[in-house]
């Protein structure tokens, strides 16, 4: 199949998916949020009012930087793509210039179509009032920040990490913005589970399976490469490894499964170099400290 048509492709089931589920994916954030707040208060952090937070890839939406200036955090949220609020012709001629035009064009469409009810959906889970007037929006990459020595006391991430091509740059710039009492709360997507090749027919294996896409094709025959964005392919053995070098992890908190029934014993045997509990692991939760410079 020719690249154009591959990626026109690619772009309507995007859409489709949007139109299907954006209230499904504001409520999963919320009840992601609330979540965190849970693992948190559960560590003796109950109260982050005042508190700077570091969004890490805080995305278009910036829906985590959001909730938690709802709770009168003072948060920075960072994107290596043009972030703004509201809609204007600046912001998508800055987005034009900076990360081209497909990206230009999809903020434009999801400000156009899905902003409003994604983001009321957002406030009546969560319940809390969205101020994006309080979110501090930078572009910058997590690799090298803008931001002085221990200057956060949280950092925060969602399904962000898998995507970046220099893990362990960033994981020394957590260590360096981070105070020494501070915690990451860092949640990755793993590349091994049914979903991790982030083929957007997998985004729910086990309420909509794909009829076109095998089942874990990306660490198979990858016959569907086409993808929203471009995934590093890590496992998760490898980031707790580079975390442990700087971090003292305090909790590493396995995610849902998912996929359980289609993981045949066809498909087992094509994956035996991975464990069941990576190829059923939807994603994990790195919650640690810095280990002093």
């Amino acid at each position: 199949m020719n690249e154009p048509v591959s990626r026109f492709r690619l772009y309507l089931s995007m859409l489709q998916y949007g139109n299907a589920h954006n209230r499904d994916f504001a409520k999963e954030h919320a009840s992601f949020f609330s979540k965190m707040l849970g693992d948190l208060a559960r560590l003796g952090v109950k109260d982050l009012e005042e508190k700077d937070i570091l969004d890490v890839g805080c995305g278009k939406s910036y829906w985590l930087s959001l909730l938690l200036s709802g709770l009168n955090a003072r948060v920075v949220g960072i994107d290596p793509e043009v972030v703004r609020a509201g809609m204007s012709p600046a912001k998508y001629w800055a987005i034009l210039r900076r990360n081209g035009p497909e990206r230009m064009a999809r903020t434009l469409y999801w400000d156009a179509v899905f902003r409003r009810p994604y983001y009321a959906t957002l406030a009546t889970e969560s319940g809390l009032s969205l101020d994006h007037s309080a979110v501090a929006l930078r572009k910058s990459s997590v690799s090298q920040m803008d931001l002085p020595d221990n200057c956060m006391d949280l950092v925060v991430s969602h399904e962000v990490f898998e995507h970046l091509d220099d893990v362990p740059a960033a994981v020394r710039e957590l260590r360096r913005v981070l105070r020494p009492d501070g915690l990451t709360y860092i949640y990755v997507h793993n590349f091994t589970s049914i979903s991790g090749g982030h083929h957007i027919a997998w985004k729910y294996p086990d309420t909509e399976p794909s009829e076109t896409v095998p089942a874990w094709d990306h660490l198979r025959e990858n016959r569907f490469p086409q993808i929203p964005s471009w995934v590093n392919g890590m496992r998760e053995h490898e980031y707790r490894q580079i975390f442990e070098q700087y971090f003292q992890i305090i909790d590493w908190i396995p995610g849902p499964r998912e996929g359980e029934t289609l993981l045949t014993p066809s498909i087992r045997t094509q994956l035996s170099n991975y464990s069941e509990q990576e190829l059923l692991m939807k994603g994990f939760t790195v919650v640690a400290r810095p280990l002093s410079l």
